[in-house]
């Protein structure tokens, strides 16, 4: 699984969506290392509390749903639980390259990212969001990953990945 996410296709796509927060100012150097340097317990963190929230968002999510007959509320609490899951997953498997500042735990961080825009974005469609905390969440998000990214190497599955280090 993890080749696909690391091929060229996916490297390609991840240096597109750098390019705009490259001419963004840059955090000072040593809040960037605050943050990489708890980052992995906060993946950690992240992973336990998504596995501890999923079973009470799903009874709840759940019952809400059925008692307002909403199907569109039952697809997003499922939509939700899943996103929550496969989050949790991805910071598990995360936590030991990000403890090491392997790319590989960047990777990982990233397309964690991109799993929770996904979901905001179905959100957004079924009325559980709105666009203006959607944009500033993805925004934040991604612009102190891409000011993370210089501080992770090495290479991911044998792909030399030394121009996402750029």
């Amino acid at each position: 699984m993890f080749e696909m996410l690391t091929n060229k296709e996916a490297m390609d796509f991840i240096l597109k969506i750098e390019e705009p927060f490259k001419s963004l100012p840059h955090l000072p150097k040593g809040v960037v290392e605050f943050i990489v340097k708890i980052t992995p317990y906060l993946a950690l963190l992240g992973a336990i509390l998504g596995l501890v929230a999923v079973f009470p968002l799903l009874m709840a999510g759940g019952a809400v749903s059925i008692l307002s007959l909403s199907g569109t509320l039952l697809v997003w609490t499922l939509v939700t639980v899943v996103v929550t899951l496969a989050n949790s997953v991805i910071m598990f498997m995360a936590y030991t390259p990000l403890k090491n500042k392997e790319m590989k735990g960047w990777m990982l961080l990233f397309w964690s990212e991109v799993i929770s825009v996904v979901s905001s974005l179905f959100g957004l469609f079924a009325g559980q969001t709105n666009i203006v905390g959607t944009l500033i969440g993805v925004v934040i998000g991604l612009y102190i990953l891409f000011e993370m990214k210089p501080f992770y190497m090495g290479t991911v599955e044998g792909e030399i990945i030394s121009k996402l280090k750029k």
